[in-house]
């Protein structure tokens, strides 16, 4: 027969191993395309959710870099589908090198934002890019998206705020 101690010990094992079953399922689903909200802010962007991706980018538009006591900072805006403009000033974490589908290298400045997706709100890094040619102006990587959310590619706009 077991020992009283050894049947709590079993049973409170057993518990954290559901509990952590029941954890890794509770993801929110989101869909190919969802609104998102940058920097505790109700200026939200239409934003494509790429599990491709590993990192998450942004168009900035009228880039300027600076110094601010002795670091590095980058001054941009965000103009959003309904004409909203917004201003943000960030420091600049590193420059990063990406790789781009026709073989070039880019150098990007990597910043941090606070994007929220639904009810969850991560500070998370951002490339600044030139996105004018895409129709979507931040695209969401793996880095945010893991582990609190997964992608169904066949729906959109699954959020509601």
């Amino acid at each position: 027969m077991l020992s009283l101690f050894k049947k709590f010990i079993i049973t409170s094992l057993l518990l954290l191993g559901l509990h952590s079953q029941v954890m890794a399922v509770e993801q929110t689903t989101v869909g190919w395309l969802e609104n998102v909200s940058i920097d505790n802010s109700e200026f939200t962007l239409k934003s494509k959710i790429d599990s491709g991706a590993d990192n998450s980018s942004i168009h900035a538009k009228e880039v300027t870099q600076y110094t601010n006591n002795g670091k590095q900072w980058v001054k941009f805006a965000l103009e959003n589908s309904q004409g909203n403009k917004n201003i943000i000033n960030k420091p600049v974490l590193k420059t990063t090198r990406v790789k781009m589908k026709n073989g070039a290298i880019q150098k990007r400045l990597v910043i941090e934002l606070n994007i929220a997706l639904g009810a969850i709100k991560k500070l998370t890094k951002v490339s600044l890019v030139d996105r004018s040619h895409f129709k979507y102006q931040l695209l969401i990587g793996r880095s945010f998206l893991k582990p609190d959310f997964l992608v169904d590619s066949s729906k959109t706009y699954t959020i509601k705020y």
